[in-house]
Parts: C-alpha cells; structure tokens; sequence
C-alpha cells in the first residue's frame, strides 16, 4: 500500500469510491470533479488516496480551519471511504494516520470528522483510531 497526494487526474478513481460512501444518491461526476479540483489548487483542502497494485483503494479529503473553540487551527476530515473490497485491511487506519501526520506538520490541535447516524460500523472505527464523540452535527439547505 502507498498513500500519497491526490492529483487532477485522479478523480476518475474517486468517483466509485464516493458512490461507495453515497449509495442511493444521484451524484453528478462534473459537479464533484469541480469541487474536487478545488481541493487540489487550494492551500486549505487536502486530498490522499491509499493505492494498492497501483490501484485506488481508499480515498482522504481534509481541510484546514482556524477554531476559536479549539484556540487554533483544526484539520477536517469532510471525506474518507475505503472500497468495500479493501476494508478491514488497514487502509482506513493508514488514512486517517497519514491525514493526522499532515495536519500536526500544518500546526493543527485536533483532528476532526462526522459521521452519518446510519454508519455505526464507522462510528466503532473512528472510537479505535482515538476519536471521541462531542456533539452533533447540523446542517440547513440554502
């Protein structure tokens, strides 16, 4: 396994990995490929892929944000899935750990993350990489 750095030319392996993560959902392929090259070109938001046989297996995306709360800056997991025939081998636990690496070269505190109700196999993940609960999350439509 490696993990590195996402590129512009990578999202063609991220996009099965996203309809993994959002099953059920209509994604639009143009739409995401924007906003994932806004990650790529942006100095906040960072992208990590797990790559087994030269193959995408995992995927991390990250951005970093100054918290009056956290009295500093907080890095954000806002995605992280490993392919269903990839989990329970590590890649994961790689991820977030390479991600964790990342944010404390960046000077961030905290590490943080959500996760949907409907996932508590993941919630059980996240309680073994060292997360801990400490609110919910809200969202509004605009």
């Amino acid at each position: 396994m490696q993990i590195r750095d996402c590129a512009l030319d990578d999202f063609k392996s991220i996009l099965p990995l996203l309809e993994q993560l959002w099953p059920g959902d209509e994604l639009d392929g143009a739409r995401l490929e924007a906003v994932f090259h806004g990650y790529i070109t942006t100095d906040s938001d960072y992208c990590f892929g797990a790559f087994v046989d030269g193959r995408m297996a995992g995927f991390c995306s990250m951005n970093v944000k100054n918290s009056l709360w956290r009295a500093g800056k907080v890095a954000y997991v806002d995605n992280l899935i490993v392919d269903d025939a990839d989990r329970r081998g590590g890649l994961g636990a790689a991820l977030i750990e390479h991600a964790a690496g990342v944010a404390l070269g960046l000077g961030c505190g905290y590490l943080e993350l959500d996760s949907g109700f409907q996932r508590p196999w993941a919630h059980d993940f996240y309680a073994e990489q060292g997360f801990k609960k400490f609110g919910f999350m809200f969202g509004k439509r605009l």
